[in-house]
């Protein structure tokens, strides 16, 4: 079977991670048409991102669920009528990066049986097109006062406006606070070091790690234990709405024990960025999770019923980021066959078996399969051509 094995890691679009994190004018104005209910809601969990069946104008759309973004989102190459402009705002995607965006009035939206009816979503631009995302719910529904579960082991979302319809549960209790409308949970990487990382399912990891954080922690890191620092590298890989992230260290991190809530995450390989750190999307296939407005609350459910759970990743290897419309490497681990094979950062994608390649795009497009052996040919930073060996 075919499959794309090219590791780009989006943690905005792709991932789609928080990248409607606004401050400004923040409505919860629009109304909902049902009181005193419960609704299931069959959900699609794909790619390690929800994925929630929205009904606009009679056609049924395809909403990725993303906690990390304030508002709803729209893109412009996808407004749908009814739309109409009500003001600006300040959006900061996930690398940092500030942009002034539109905010829209959205037409009456369905999810299940409820109807969200004057609901405000920031107009977005793309920086990749890809299929299979039409739009985003965010984290407005549950501050607007709706309880929101997500369970996808069984594919299901329960969203009720009853305070006491999860009262009953079990599970680890983690308390949030709001910043620029979205939740932030209390982590501990390393022993006797707590961070703010932000809930956010619109990203694909399981957790990434702030530089800046990281710094401010790695003693406690390399007391705990030192061989939690895998690497480190000149590169970048996070993409924002903006474009990607400033070319810095990165970290790359296998951590003992990333504790949450009191429940834990062992052998957890990860990185740093520019970005904030956050908690994302792949929490959910350890376990559901039910966001509780009036408490502040999210509590996680393992499906394990332990206290803890190895994951056991593999690291991220190496990661290709757009770069004024070419497929550029932006970032190698140096313990990789990629690196070890002459694959270094800043190298631009030219051809691949003989195959051009001539803009990012059409390296999207592009379809490797698992464990073939590729010639790819790139052009160095120093304008060099040069062939790289390496099985995908």
């Amino acid at each position: 079977m075919r499959q794309t094995v090219w590791p780009i890691i989006f943690l905005l679009l792709s991932s789609l991670h928080g990248y409607a994190q606004t401050h400004g004018s923040y409505s919860l104005d629009f109304k909902l048409s049902k009181k005193d209910f419960a609704d299931s809601i069959t959900i699609e969990y794909k790619n390690h991102l929800v994925y929630v069946p929205v009904k606009i104008g009679g056609q049924t759309y395809r909403f990725l669920f993303d906690t990390g973004a304030s508002h709803a989102v729209v893109y412009d190459d996808m407004v749908f009528q009814g739309c109409s402009q009500v003001g600006s705002i300040a959006s900061y995607d996930a690398v940092g990066k500030k942009d002034m965006v539109k905010i829209l009035s959205m037409p009456p939206m369905t999810i299940g049986t409820l109807t969200l009816t004057g609901c405000q979503a920031t107009l977005q631009h793309r920086p990749v097109k890809r299929p299979g995302v039409d739009g985003i719910l965010g984290f407005d529904l549950v501050c607007k006062g709706l309880s929101v579960k997500i369970d996808t082991r069984q594919n299901l979302m329960i969203i009720t406006d009853r305070k006491k319809f999860f009262a009953d549960e079990k599970g680890y209790e983690m308390k949030y606070k709001m910043n620029f409308h979205v939740p932030y949970l209390t982590v501990t990487p390393f022993k006797g070091y707590q961070e703010q990382a932000l809930f956010d399912t619109g990203s694909r990891r399981l957790y990434s790690m702030n530089k800046a954080s990281f710094d401010k922690g790695e003693k406690a890191c390399m007391a705990q234990n030192a061989r939690q620092i895998e690497g480190r590298a000149e590169g970048r890989y996070s993409i924002g709405m903006t474009g990607a992230e400033p070319l810095g260290e990165v970290v790359f991190l296998c951590l003992d024990d990333l504790s949450l809530g009191g429940y834990s995450f062992g052998d957890l390989h990860t990185l740093t960025t520019q970005g904030g750190s956050h908690i994302g999307a792949r929490l959910l296939e350890y376990g559901s999770v039910v966001m509780n407005p009036k408490s502040r609350c999210i509590l996680f459910q393992p499906y394990n019923h332990a206290t803890h759970t190895t994951v056991g990743n593999k690291q991220l290897e190496k990661a290709i980021v757009n770069e004024k419309g070419q497929p550029v490497v932006g970032l190698v681990w140096e313990k990789s066959e990629a690196y070890k094979a002459g694959l270094r950062q800043g190298d631009v994608i030219l051809k691949a078996n003989e195959q051009p390649i001539r803009s990012f795009d059409e390296y999207l497009t592009f379809r490797p399969l698992i464990g073939q052996v590729y010639t790819i040919t790139v052009r160095d930073r120093r304008g060099f051509l040069k062939e790289v060996k390496m099985k995908w």
